[in-house]
């Protein structure tokens, strides 16, 4: 037992580390896309296509849509899609139109072979396919600084990419649990991003080139799957096509008293797409979460054994010892989202989510389908959808 602890306990430390430096070393990369980005000429920059997907209530939503429709960006054209023109998310496009007239509404209608944003960025795509060089997909409930349309594009601008990703932190608003566990949780991936070696495409920020949309057949792709991101990195990955990480093009999550339920759903999303689309990762995402789980278990099994005599007094000074590096690491990690958070919570939020992702991934291993905004969509291989059942409950 001791020595899987060990290595287990080395191997988690040492990733947390590693994750934790790569993160300090965004802040230069974005200031060397911004130079390169002040270097280009105004001309030089694409036409662009953003469209943006939107469905549900969310309270974020309004203020999120109309930042995204502030860029300093020379030209683009902003597209809002929903599946009804009569819903929640209709209106609130039609009151956004009253300040910015520009704004183009598609209503794309319910999906029939593939998930429900797939098809309402499809539409989107139809809809502006003829007048833009770039098509820019964003999430509806982020919100972006004035310079995220530059940074996202940039590369593909300079001719350095043909799919650029940007990705999202969350700032909690609260220090309760399940809102720093859920802000955790977004900025391990955040940090997974950043290995160029495990960049994909994140859909609430992603863009491609017209003519790589239609040289790699997205559309094709995206009108049978699931989902948009992981379904098109895998087959990008396939063709060993990399993916341009623009770390400055960071959208902001505001979150306050977030609801463990839907922390949960959340989780649950992403490990069943990359399940579905990308079993490899998917696989992958099992062994870290083994090295996330039982490292703990292992050592409150130690901590037992000690005291009724089964275990050495040396073990558990290690045990301790780890316990504080393991503390020092999260502190850095607390650093990077530049708010005061009492590194007690974060500690104990850091267990929290370790315990989610347990029983998120053990969920996952029988799961066929997967339900999102009210819909379950039935899966076959690499994410295509076998059927959809609707107002499911």
């Amino acid at each position: 037992m001791f020595w899987l602890w060990l290595a287990l306990a080395s191997f988690k430390c040492l990733l947390l580390y590693i994750l934790a430096k790569t993160g300090e070393s965004l802040p230069r990369r974005v200031r060397l896309d911004e130079a390169a980005n002040r270097a280009l000429p105004e001309d030089r920059w694409p036409v662009v296509g953003m469209i943006v997907p939107m469905a549900g209530t969310d309270r974020r939503m309004s203020a999120a849509v109309r930042s995204l429709l502030i860029q300093n960006y020379p030209q683009y054209i902003p597209v809002l899609v929903t599946a009804k023109n009569e819903e929640p998310a209709a209106d609130l496009v039609r009151s956004i139109q009253n300040d910015y007239p520009h704004v183009r509404h598609v209503v794309a209608g319910a999906a029939q072979h593939c998930g429900q944003k797939n098809h309402n960025s499809l539409r989107g795509v139809a809809a502006v396919k003829d007048d833009v060089e770039v098509f820019v997909f964003c999430d509806s409930t982020h919100m972006a600084r004035p310079n995220f349309l530059r940074h996202l594009v940039g590369p593909i601008a300079t001719g350095e990419a043909e799919f650029s990703t940007g990705y999202h932190v969350v700032d909690p608003r609260d220090q309760r649990p399940v809102t720093l566990a859920y802000a955790l949780c977004v900025l391990l991936m955040r940090l997974l991003q950043a290995v160029s070696s495990l960049t994909q495409l994140w859909g609430g920020a992603m863009a491609m080139t017209r003519e790589a949309f239609s040289r790699f057949a997205v559309e094709e792709l995206w009108a049978s799957n699931v989902v948009d991101d992981c379904s098109l990195s895998a087959r990008l990955q396939s063709l060993r096509v990399p993916v341009r990480l623009c770390p400055g093009a960071l959208l902001h999550t505001e979150a306050a008293k977030h609801e463990r339920q839907v922390w949960r759903a959340w989780l649950e999303r992403q490990v069943l797409f990359l399940k579905f689309c990308m079993p490899l990762q998917w696989g992958l995402l099992g062994f870290m979460c083994a090295a996330m789980v039982l490292p703990p278990l292992l050592a409150v099994f130690m901590l037992l054994g000690w005291l009724f005599a089964k275990v050495s007094g040396l073990t558990i000074v290690l045990v301790l010892l780890w316990v504080v590096l393991l503390a020092k690491v999260l502190h850095l990690w607390r650093n990077l989202l530049k708010r005061t958070i009492s590194l007690a919570r974060w500690c104990l939020s850091f267990l929290d989510a370790v315990a989610m992702f347990a029983l998120v991934y053990v969920r996952s291993l029988p799961a066929r389908s997967i339900v999102w905004h009210g819909q379950r969509y039935v899966v076959g291989p690499c994410g295509k959808v076998l059927r959809i059942e609707r107002r499911f409950e």
